[in-house]
């Protein structure tokens, strides 16, 4: 994969999450679909059409007859042919939407609507879990979710370019600031990447994690949903109580084993894993601390111009070494560039495998 830094995963909507185990209120301010997907606005609407499927009874099919209409009258699909159309459509989306997020879709069945125009269920799963499900519309050549897409061209995806990189800013020890969403994949890939750099360096440097979110009094809002924002504050716990080793034990085992639908069977073994933390005290920090810790990262990620998951910050300068994920290697070489006298650890090799493809997520401006 390239190290272009894609920032593709953008996502706005609103949504109240309140939870039990919190008297203070979660909003992930997101639909139920986008806190797991986390789709660019500008896909939104183009993405399964998850916001149509809520008004299909009643007056959906006129309007949807007069919309497949306009697409020339494209000719009715014989049964025979369903299985071809359905691959077709199943096989658009994820391309086109859905596999640069590190999810996919099987479409399930195509129900004959008439005039050409099909209905086909889908399911979509993230890393091997169904995380929804609904209905979209095609005829056999256009997909047809609010706007009419050619099921034979690909969306063309605008040109990004990769932000100049400043040079180092020196010091004896280098403040590495890591900023995140803790559901966003490039983020968790950063997180996966930087425990290496940070295994080796250790206490020679001053290493902070931060969480980008947005609070307004109590409400607390995250680019993937009102779970995110549950997560984020689980892991400052974490780190408030228990410091940085232990939270990329317990980030990195939720990275790679529960998703973005970490419930608490799975946070529970995360943190049996890491050994040595209290869950009644981390869920007591959430309920009494939560807001503002969230405050407090907010307030470091404004700082910083920190939007993007992930964003790096050594010594006060943004580094492009995060976009390099599964590479160890640059990122402790981006950190040792910073060191006044790098320390005899720099010379220490990590691996350089990039792993992934560079992107980020990203709230719309």
């Amino acid at each position: 994969m390239s190290n272009e830094h894609e920032h593709k995963d953008h996502e706005h909507h609103d949504h109240e999450h309140k939870e039990h185990h919190s008297a203070h209120e979660h909003s992930g301010g997101h639909s139920k679909q986008e806190k797991i997907l986390g789709f660019d606005l500008k896909v939104v609407v183009l993405v399964f059409a998850l916001v149509i499927i809520a008004a299909l009874a009643g007056t959906w099919f006129g309007a949807m007859s007069a919309q497949a209409s306009a697409v020339s009258a494209a000719p009715q699909v014989s049964a025979a042919d369903t299985a071809l159309l359905k691959a077709n459509v199943e096989s658009y989306i994820n391309k086109n939407f859905l596999e640069p997020q590190g999810l996919s879709a099987k479409i399930l069945d195509a129900n004959d609507l008439g005039n050409g125009l099909y209905a086909l269920s889908f399911e979509v799963y993230q890393n091997g879990t169904k995380a929804d499900a609904g209905v979209i519309y095609a005829n056999k050549s256009n997909l047809i979710i609010g706007q009419v897409f050619d099921l034979n061209k690909p969306i063309a995806k605008p040109a990004t370019t990769t932000p100049a990189q400043t040079a180092p800013v020196k010091s004896d020890k280098p403040q590495v600031d890591l900023y995140v969403m803790s559901f966003c994949p490039y983020g968790n890939q950063a997180e996966d990447t930087m425990i290496s750099a940070y295994s080796l360096l250790k206490d020679k440097i001053d290493f902070n994690v931060h969480f980008i979110v947005s609070v307004s009094g109590t409400t607390v809002q995250s680019l993937h949903g009102a779970n995110e924002v549950l997560q984020d504050e689980r892991e400052a716990c974490v780190l408030k109580n228990y410091g940085n080793g232990k939270w990329f034990q317990v980030a990195t085992y939720v990275n790679d084993n529960c998703g973005s639908a970490t419930g608490a069977s799975c946070w529970a073994d995360a943190l049996t894993k890491a050994g040595g933390i209290d869950a009644n005290k981390i869920d007591s920090c959430v309920a009494t601390e939560g807001v503002a810790l969230m405050s407090a990262n907010e307030l470091a990620s404004n700082a910083a111009g920190a939007n993007g998951s992930p964003t790096l910050v050594i010594n006060g300068v943004k580094s492009n070494a995060v976009y390099q994920y599964g590479n160890s290697e640059a990122y402790k070489t981006a950190i040792c560039d910073a060191f006044n006298t790098a320390p005899t650890e720099c010379a220490t090799k990590l691996s350089a495998a990039t792993t992934a493809p560079a992107g980020s997520c990203n709230p719309s401006p």
